[in-house]
């Protein structure tokens, strides 16, 4: 190996990195810019995606909070269905009026569905819901459908038959 080669005691630097020579210290100069330039753009894609990320997040708890909302809802309206029924009739009652037919899918389990069920016919006005159906499709969520209709209770009306006329009835 050559004199110029090698290392003297004392010089850290090696030979070809003459920072005397101004092509060289150009060349360093931009590697340190490249450098500084890239952890910036790092720090700042950083910051961009915490932002992102903060936004999503609050974007999910307000659509949990709807959903969380909308299922209350759908209890609270739920207890207004006094029966349900597989077949078209239910027993102890007599039906008055049939609204029309309800449907629901994409419940976890087959006793959601029913609930959800129950909640559709009670928007719609009704009080029961008869030819009640669930199922499972393969691979698929549950779904449940059935009649929202609108019942009386028979006792009610058995009663008032068995107390005979009313003085009002006898009067005319």
């Amino acid at each position: 190996m050559g004199d110029a080669r090698r290392r003297r005691a004392g010089d850290a630097m090696p030979d070809w990195l003459d920072f005397q020579d101004p092509l060289v210290r150009k060349i360093v100069y931009a590697a340190i810019g490249l450098l500084v330039l890239t952890i910036v753009l790092s720090m700042w894609n950083r910051f961009r995606e915490a932002r992102y990320y903060a936004r999503r997040r609050k974007e999910l708890r307000k659509t949990q909070s709807a959903v969380e909302l909308r299922q209350r809802e759908a209890e609270r309206l739920g207890v207004r269905i006094i029966a349900t029924s597989s077949t078209n009739d239910v027993a102890g009652f007599e039906i008055v009026r049939q609204i029309e037919a309800v449907f629901t899918e994409g419940h976890p389990s087959p006793a959601k569905a029913v609930e959800m069920l129950k909640a559709l016919a009670a928007q719609k006005g009704a009080n029961a819901i008869i030819n009640l159906a669930g199922e499972r499709p393969p691979g698929s969520k549950c779904v449940a459908r059935g009649d929202a209709v609108i019942v009386r209770s028979l006792q009610r009306r058995s009663r008032a038959e068995q107390a005979g006329p009313t003085p009002t009835d006898s009067a005319e």
